[in-house]
């Protein structure tokens, strides 16, 4: 998801999905806290054995242990073809065959962030958008894959 290229009401949704969330977890700052917690930490954390991702305000926990060909996966789609919406569209055979294996992986987790005070927010990787598309969450994307700054830049879009 490139967010200068999306049209205004697009970054308003997102935007809006990222405030609802932040209100969950208990404002901006426990969110940027949660974001920079991913960042620093050595490991992806989506390669946590145990299903689960601790971060100083809660925890982000999912049904079962994802690999690291799924994240490489995830991430190469993300560098090489950020301009295209539909994951389904990929022109490159074999990255598209990787892609597909981490949908049918990956797509079928619940991942649920769940603070110290016990509010909690759901959400999935992929959206499937219909048969013939579908498309990563920004959740999912601003939490495990995008810069800080651009998560700034989402929230403060006006």
């Amino acid at each position: 998801m490139k967010f200068n290229n999306l049209s205004h009401d697009e970054k308003l949704d997102i935007q809006k999905e990222l405030l609802s969330l932040l209100e969950t977890l208990g404002g901006k700052n426990h969110f940027l806290g949660l974001i920079e917690s991913v960042k620093e930490n050595k490991q992806h954390p989506l390669l946590n054995k145990t299903g689960k991702y601790h971060y100083p305000t809660g925890t982000i926990s999912w049904n079962k242990e994802i690999y690291k060909d799924k994240i490489l996966s995830i991430k190469n789609y993300l560098i090489k073809n950020s301009q295209e919406d539909n994951i389904l569209n990929i022109p490159d055979a074999k990255m598209k065959k990787n892609i597909l294996n981490t949908i049918h992986t990956v797509g079928k987790l619940v991942f649920i962030i769940k603070t110290k005070d016990g509010k909690e927010y759901e959400f999935k990787a992929f959206n499937n958008v219909s048969e013939n598309c579908v498309t990563l969450n920004p959740i999912f994307q601003i939490i495990f894959f995008d810069s800080i700054n651009n998560t700034k830049k989402i929230l403060s879009y006006k």
